[in-house]
């Protein structure tokens, strides 16, 4: 066997595998010993089939099997020793390919390969990105501390409706049955929580259910439907008042920190609205880090100028993608280059930032989320609760999105520190609004330019009909189960 690799343009090589008879003879004699020993064949007992005939019947398969097997195992393993890091998988040659499975003699196949360009990242381009750092503003938590106080606040039966009740109301549709429901005024917009106000018991009035309710959850529940249902609901209905429940807020006393806080830990309302700042700090951390993070992949991505195999790339879509043909290629490569530059840019990141991502941090990300989720802590609970949280983390590994996006948030919050670590950036402290507002002003002074299509928390990716560039092949990757 010898494996010859040569040159043929830009960052594209082609890899020739040269099988000799003697390299692959061996097993395929083994093979067909084998099928001697279960063919079938009328007339002969299992086991006694001349090997002739045995040949004449399968030897041109097996041949087909063996050498394929062979030549699939050599290309990995060479490339896996020589070149782990290609661009996508290797293109075979068919033209360049020599030998006879008739005569099952010599071999001769050739393999075309994209190599990966040196990608040299300039960092300090990106140091006069800013880190924003978001602080809780006092309405924000004034108003968690009313929703607490609403929470374990009393109902009370009163005559006339104010802004926070409970109306309970007869439904009169223009067609239909009439019904019972109870209609929150939380569920009502705003602007049209006037036309409840001082409404009082046994009052009727109109309202219209496509636009005074807040969204479609709220209307559905009202109306007892669901919400793919709500196209056949009523869009207009009268409602008689039958009763209105007003509820109490609740004193900030004893009785309501060992409501909340039954372990003791917070007693007073000073440490209760600091732990509720610092829970506020903390849900806006994401979108702070993926501000950074995407400001600074955009600096880094427009700083960074690499060659790629062009033409290898359009060939490789060419034979392995059905929605591409030459000339869709021609149309849209532009946006496929830029993705597989993205990708590029943001693995060498993950190299010079050591990232790295283990399975025991995707299944603790995932108990997590379903701790978090279910039962509003991270903390140990009861055997049975523990449980439940085992039983829904075994849901979770079962989906291979599930897998996939607890995988991604990990890395890029590690990719979010490395840069950081890597940038030494400025933090600048703001409430959220002022947040929004100053990154809404940079948005438009700054030209529009083309972007990948982003994730949920407004991660640059790669589009999802986008190629993907082939991952090293020594990197470990994390599987659902």
């Amino acid at each position: 066997m010898n494996i010859k690799r040569e040159n043929i343009g830009l960052l594209n090589d082609l890899i020739t595998i040269e099988l000799l008879a003697s390299d692959y003879q061996e097993q395929v004699a083994k093979s067909l010993r084998s099928l001697k020993q279960k063919a079938n064949v009328p007339g002969f007992r299992p086991g006694h089939v001349p090997m002739g005939m045995i040949e004449k019947m399968y030897k041109k398969s097996v041949v087909i099997e063996e050498v394929s097997k062979l030549t699939n195992d050599e290309i990995n393993k060479y490339l896996a020793e020589n070149l782990p890091n290609i661009l996508f998988e290797p293109i075979a040659r068919e033209e360049k390919t020599e030998g006879d499975f008739e005569k099952a003699e010599n071999f001769s196949f050739s393999f075309e390969i994209g190599l990966r360009p040196e990608v040299v990242i300039n960092y300090a381009e990106a140091k006069k990105v800013t880190s924003y750092k978001v602080i809780a503003a006092e309405h924000e938590i004034e108003k968690e501390v009313m929703e607490m106080r609403k929470r374990a606040g009393k109902f009370s039966s009163t005559e006339e409706v104010v802004e926070g009740d409970m109306l309970l109301v007869t439904v009169i549709p223009s067609e239909g049955e009439e019904f019972n429901a109870s209609l929150p005024l939380d569920y009502v917009k705003e602007t049209d929580l006037q036309s409840f106000i001082g409404k009082k018991l046994d009052e009727e009035m109109l309202i219209d259910t496509l636009n005074v309710f807040k969204g479609d959850e709220e209307r559905a529940a009202f109306l007892k439907v669901k919400v793919e249902e709500l196209e056949k609901a009523p869009e207009t209905v009268r409602i008689k008042i039958n009763s209105v429940h007003h509820r109490e807020l609740a004193e900030i006393n004893d009785d309501f920190f060992a409501k909340f806080f039954p372990d003791g830990n917070i007693k007073d309302e000073t440490t209760l609205r600091g732990v509720i700042s610092a829970q506020i700090e903390l849900r806006h951390i994401s979108d702070t880090n993926a501000v950074f993070r995407n400001q600074v992949l955009e600096i880094l991505l427009e700083k960074t100028v690499m060659d790629l195999p062009d033409d290898f790339i359009k060939r490789y879509l060419a034979e392995n993608r059905e929605q591409y043909t030459a000339e869709t290629i021609e149309e849209k490569y532009d946006s496929i280059r830029k993705s597989i530059v993205f990708q590029l840019v943001e693995d060498q990141i993950s190299k010079d930032c050591n990232i790295v991502v283990e399975n025991e941090e995707v299944m603790q990300y995932l108990d997590d989320y379903a701790r978090m989720s279910y039962f509003g802590t991270y903390a140990k609970l009861d055997d049975e609760s523990e449980k439940q949280v085992s039983t829904f983390v075994q849901q979770m590994t079962k989906n291979k999105e599930n897998v996939k996006n607890a995988y991604d948030n990990i890395f890029y919050d590690k990719m979010t520190a490395g840069l950081k670590l890597k940038l030494n950036p400025k933090t600048k402290s703001l409430t959220f609004e002022d947040f929004v507002a100053e990154i809404s002003e940079k948005r438009e002074k700054k030209p529009k330019t083309v972007t990948k299509k982003e994730e949920k928390e407004e991660q640059p990716k790669a589009d999802e009909e986008q190629p993907k560039v082939a991952k090293t092949r020594a990197k470990k990757k994390v599987e659902a189960e």
